[in-house]
């Protein structure tokens, strides 16, 4: 049981019993009740750490974290014998780059977004109508950092989207804004309330895990000017600099990487020195990381105790190609369940279904065919830690790793032409994983690339990088041609959503 976890619960249970009762009051006590809540940091807590709740359905197979990565060269889910996994076709259109804009990944994906976004935005009217107090300053610069990311995740999936800031502004006639506008709004954004945040990592103030503290902030900030190129449609290399410098803040708060990588991914990490921004995750009281039902074979329920859950399903795998970038001494590979599965006596070889000729169940790289693989076909995900006799999973799931700023610093470094200087940040990385440091003769984008997919594979960095890297419309298993044009790179405005709002323009490419 996480202690944090039930801390994230209970405060949206308190958060939303005090604000019911506090509706019933006269009016007459109103301005006295509102200064003692304002004064309260356990009433404060509450309805920050409330809302933070919603990031559980981040992780949800079509929600916006996985669907990203389900574009990508890294996560396949293709229809298997007996058509399971067909759904009319919806996973494979995200492999082969034909997602239209009813797609209903995409409608989830906006629809988790903003639903959390407008619950921040009921949140912050309410502290702001508080009496303003050094505790109600901080909750509110929090809560619009919380935003910020959300707001992070439509701009470089979408691009173009409506940017509502107030629980008064009617989402049915919301405009579209630019992406250079919604770009412009969360650099000034965080600039001014991530300094107003805590600098304690969760390890010096274990009160800030599971919540976004400065560090936090100024990783969002990395990210926007690492992308700020893509997403401005600019040029030059003053995103690069300005990302490089808050790579160099977060180095100088106090994370580091944890000496085992999978430890980043236990049922226990709520420890790892690495992680900097995590949903916190516990299969009874805060379910919903179900990535193991996901990808595990049907015939693996008995020897996990799945077997009176309803799953696992058997879909996600990872590509023949992307999988074979992994060295065998390679630490991270551990993270794949790959050849012969047995039962839980080790000895007896598990099979596939009878509709699939009870075949020995031997996980192989090769998927055989997008629409009618075998059951084994594609080697499966088990870098998040198992959790038998639950669908859910404990391990929290880091949505920022220190990990990621040290190659996000080389990345800035090779633009900006300190490829040598570069080294010192992938060395740690790539001796973690057990893999010698790249040569300086061998050593360019793409090898920050291809270990940024092994570092930090269905962790739903995958898309951007590869748009970044302009590669994301490249040929790959099944798709024999390139994308023709880029408009694949941004997701179409969902048709659900301007049936709502009209006002939505739609992106280049696609029809309504």
């Amino acid at each position: 049981m996480k202690k944090k976890t039930l801390l994230i619960a209970t405060a949206l249970l308190v958060g939303i019993s005090i604000y019911s009762c506090k509706k019933e009051l006269n009016p007459a006590l109103d301005t006295v009740t509102q200064t003692a809540a304002a004064g309260s940091p356990s009433y404060l807590k509450s309805i920050v750490l409330g809302t933070y709740s919603k990031l559980g359905g981040l992780t949800a197979n079509n929600s916006i974290l996985l669907t990203s990565e389900e574009t990508t060269d890294a996560l396949i889910v293709p229809g298997r014998i007996g058509g399971d996994w067909a759904d009319g076709g919806i996973w494979q259109q995200l492999w082969l780059h034909q997602y239209p804009a009813s797609h209903g990944n995409l409608s989830g994906s906006w629809d988790n977004a903003y639903g959390t976004i407008g619950a921040i935005n009921i949140t912050l009217g309410l502290l702001e109508g508080l009496p303003s107090t050094p505790g109600t300053s901080y909750s509110i610069a929090e809560l619009k950092t919380l935003r910020a990311y959300f707001y992070y995740l439509l701009l470089t999936n979408f691009g173009n989207v409506p940017l509502i800031i107030s629980s008064s502004t009617d989402a049915s006639t919301a405009p579209t804004a630019s992406a250079t506008t919604v770009y412009n709004f969360l650099i000034t954004e965080l600039k001014a309330n991530g300094p107003l945040l805590s600098n304690k990592t969760p390890a010096q103030d274990p009160t800030q895990y599971g919540r976004l503290n400065r560090w936090g902030a100024y990783f969002l900030l990395a990210k926007l000017y690492l992308n700020q190129n893509v997403i401005t449609k600019s040029t030059g290399t003053d995103g690069f600099t300005a990302c490089s410098a808050y790579c160099d803040s977060i180095a100088s708060a106090g994370y580091s990487l944890n000496a085992n990588f999978l430890a980043n991914f236990s049922s226990t990490n709520t420890g790892s020195p690495e992680n900097i921004f995590v949903i916190p995750y516990d299969h009874v009281f805060a379910p919903g990381l179900q990535i193991q039902m996901m990808t595990m074979h049907y015939n693996q329920a008995a020897k996990y105790g799945w077997g009176s859950t309803g799953g696992p399903w058997n879909g996600f795998c990872a590509n023949a190609d992307f999988y074979k970038t992994f060295s065998n001494t390679d630490a991270r590979k551990a993270g794949f369940m790959a050849g012969v599965q047995y039962a839980s006596d080790g000895v007896t070889p598990l099979t596939t279904r009878g509709s699939d000729s009870s075949l020995v169940l031997n996980f192989r790289p090769q998927v055989s065919n997008l629409y009618t693989a075998t059951e084994y076909d594609g080697v499966r995900q088990q870098k998040w830690q198992l959790v038998p006799g639950s669908q859910s999973q404990d391990a929290d799931f880091s949505l920022f790793r220190y990990a990621d700023v040290l190659l996000m610093k080389a990345e800035c470094l090779v633009r900006l032409g300190s490829t040598a200087a570069a080294l010192n940040y992938t060395a740690p990385v790539r001796a973690r994983a057990g893999v010698p440091n790249f040569t300086i003769a061998a050593f360019n984008l793409d090898s920050i690339l291809a270990e940024r997919g092994r570092e930090l594979v269905w962790e739903g960095w995958r898309r951007e990088d590869l748009i970044r890297y302009g590669h994301f419309g490249d040929k790959k298993q099944f798709k024999p041609l390139a994308d023709a044009d880029n408009h694949w790179a941004l997701f179409p405005i969902p048709t659900e959503e301007h049936q709502k709002n009209p006002n939505l323009v739609q992106n280049p490419g696609y029809t309504f």
